[in-house]
């Protein structure tokens, strides 16, 4: 046995610990802000091939519980050869806050959901820029409690729950579960000033900030980061990334179809690993939170892996300690949110979380990544 594996192992597990209490503690400093801030508010959406889910999206934000005087919704057809546009128009028919528009020719050097997303955000009027996908669900109250944290105008950003699995299938507990710890972690690192991740899924950005930093322009040539390059770049600013932890701020939407459909979304996710080491607007605090997370789960799957070849205890306590904290930072955001978390989905969920996190962390920024038919070069 070589104990200074171990004891390396250990003192990553104790730092760990440390950091996982330290994001904890920040919950206790939310609170919700004034609902009486109604500025005129763009919903911006960019849709391929939704046309089933397109549908539900329009309704729930016909639904929205905000002044129908101060919202337009802005949905771009992005190069869709389904029935999406035709399910947009009928649409527009029956409300007319809602907006079409065709991305048209892709230019070089930019990829298509930004393009698309830019042109909306071109034609939009709002104050206040809010996004989420073409299959997502917010709730009624979605827009009033997103929007309410701009009334301090120093806020640039605001970054909301959006949970990953709709059906009660067990694969779809599975993900939820990971997309609620993921959920987390973004609330609390941005309640800490130290936002390490955001969704697409659920943000909102202030027009005049968007401007500011250039919109996509520096981040044109990754195939995502329309949501966590985004929010470096307003962090790097002089204003602030706030988040949001009241559940009628989610926005839910349905979990990968497959194990294949996971993974290739999840390839997407780690595609810029290597690059936030290159971008100089992103901070040292995220830069070093990224590699402590991804060599505590390498440290956590090689302890499982000699555990489950030697069974020493020594070997299982490195899980043990992440698995309690990890659950206790989990509780503590779902009873922020008032959610449930199913105990026995977050121990499976915890088994296999190293092995996909190690795996992708390591092969993302090297493999070309398909998101809905269109390849990322990873070294363009």
């Amino acid at each position: 046995m070589n104990w200074l594996v171990i004891y390396f192992f250990y003192i990553i597990i104790i730092i760990y610990l440390i950091y996982i209490i330290w994001l904890l503690n920040s919950f206790k400093y939310y609170s919700n802000d004034s609902l009486n801030y109604k500025p005129k508010v763009s919903v911006i959406v960019a849709a391929r091939n939704e046309e089933s889910n397109i549908s539900k999206l329009l309704n729930s934000l016909l639904n929205q519980k905000y002044p129908e005087e101060k919202v337009e919704f802005i949905i771009v057809n992005d190069h869709s050869n389904d029935n999406t546009e035709k399910i947009i128009k009928d649409f527009i028919k029956k409300d007319n806050r809602i907006f079409l528009l065709r991305s048209e020719k892709i230019p070089n050097q930019i990829s298509p959901k930004k393009w698309a997303l830019q042109q909306g955000i071109n034609k939009s009027k709002g104050e206040i820029l809010v996004f989420t996908d073409a299959d997502c669900i917010p709730g009624p109250k979605w827009l009033n409690r997103m929007v309410s944290f701009f009334n301090d105008l120093n806020t640039g950003m605001v970054l909301g729950p959006s949970p990953l699995g709709i059906s009660k299938k067990f694969w779809s507990k599975v993900i939820y579960v990971d997309s609620i710890g993921l959920d987390s972690i973004m609330a609390a690192s941005a309640l800490r000033n130290m936002p390490l991740t955001a969704s697409g899924r659920n943000m909102a950005i202030r027009k005049e900030v968007f401007n500011l930093i250039n919109g996509y322009n520096s981040i044109n040539k990754f195939i995502s980061g329309d949501d966590d390059l985004i929010m470096h770049l307003i962090h790097n600013s002089d204003y602030k990334v706030l988040a949001c932890c009241n559940k009628e701020a989610i926005v839910k939407s349905p979990a990968p179809r497959n194990f294949h459909s996971f993974i290739k979304q999840r390839l997407r996710f780690a595609s810029k690993g290597k690059s936030y080491y290159e971008l100089n607007f992103v901070k040292v605090g995220f830069k070093f939170s990224l590699i402590l997370i991804y060599i505590t789960n390498l440290v956590v799957l090689i302890s499982q892996i000699n555990y489950f070849t030697t069974l020493k205890i020594i070997w299982f306590i490195p899980f043990l300690i992440k698995l309690i904290i990890d659950l206790l930072f989990l509780k503590k955001y779902s009873k922020l949110l008032n959610i449930k978390l199913d105990n026995f989905i977050y121990l499976i969920n915890s088994l296999w979380h190293p092995i996909y996190i190690v795996f992708f962390g390591l092969f993302g920024p090297f493999l070309k990544i398909d998101w809905k038919g269109r390849k990322s070069n990873p070294f363009a």
